[in-house]
């Protein structure tokens, strides 16, 4: 693993990759730039999550038996600079396709990149609105079906065009009842083991510490040197290398550096984010979440 890592870590000149010049139309976990020119814009994601109060009043259904709707429904705005940025949708909508979080139809998103991850490399469509499903492919421009982009799954966006705000509208995801009288319910993304790396996010739409907030427990350890890959966007936009830590229980911060053992800070994951991560479990991991 250690040196599988240090071959993430270590890409200059090994493999650097433009959206535009695909032959196999895959991109593997490499360094990735951007297709139209430099860039000068940080990525600075700045997450608004706004859910109606009047939709969070109207979750209370039965104040003298404490129980909750789960029917949470609302909206959040993520602005995307020119280039690459690493993204989730974190509200459920209807089948959750693409068609319903971007313009597919104006011509103004043209040319822009939805990259999936399939375990092994990003697949990718671009946004196209004289294609009969409103996407393509970016190489070949033949018509590619609308991804899915369901809460739980992360995928990358590369903005090929000015900066802009892609707004998800939706009902916050959640499962089975709470167990308490305080909780509306909860949800479990599995997190598999059946290949290197997933590309996985909070179903939830909250953003913090991957464990203090997001709730990706560490049980005695049980999830001590598995990996969390956070892409390292420059100010052009383009993807260089992965700030990389590992689950760590015998860590003051609960993570640590994989190549030295040192001390790192708790990950923090925002609103409708997305994030590597290599499961050395050689199990599933359960990562329940409760609202």
């Amino acid at each position: 693993m250690l040196n599988s890592l240090q071959n993430l870590q270590d890409l200059s000149g090994n493999c650097s990759i433009k959206v535009k010049k695909i032959v196999d139309g895959g991109m593997y976990l490499c360094e990735i730039g951007t297709a139209h020119g430099k860039r000068t814009t940080t990525l600075q994601m700045k997450k608004t999550l706004l859910i109606a109060a009047a939709a969070l009043a109207a979750s209370i259904i039965s104040s003298e038996a404490q129980v909750y709707s789960q029917n949470i429904v609302g909206y959040v705005n993520i602005p995307t600079k020119p280039g690459y940025t690493s993204m989730a949708n974190p509200l459920g909508n209807g089948n959750n396709s693409a068609t319903n979080f971007f313009d597919t139809v104006s011509g103004n998103s043209d040319g822009n990149i939805i990259l999936t991850w399939t375990g092994t490399r990003y697949a990718q469509v671009q946004i196209d609105s004289g294609s009969s499903t409103g996407f393509s492919d970016p190489n070949t421009s033949a018509v590619k079906p609308a991804p899915i982009l369901a809460p739980g799954t992360g995928y990358l966006f590369n903005n090929t065009t000015a900066s802009n705000t892609v707004t998800y509208v939706g009902t916050v995801v959640v499962g089975g009842s709470g167990a308490s009288t305080n909780v509306v319910g909860t949800v479990t993304n599995v997190l598999s083991s059946g290949t290197t790396y997933i590309l996985p996010s909070s179903i939830l739409p909250i953003g913090g510490g991957i464990t203090s907030v997001l709730q990706l427990q560490n049980p005695a350890g049980a999830l001590d040197g598995c990996l969390v890959l956070i892409p390292n966007i420059n100010a052009a936009g383009a993807i260089h290398g992965y700030v990389t830590v590992q689950f760590d229980s015998g860590s003051g911060t609960g993570f640590s550096d994989p190549n030295t053992s040192a001390p790192k800070p708790e990950p923090v994951i925002g609103v409708g984010q997305s994030f590597l991560f290599s499961n050395t479990t050689g199990s599933p991991i359960l990562w329940i979440q409760s609202l």
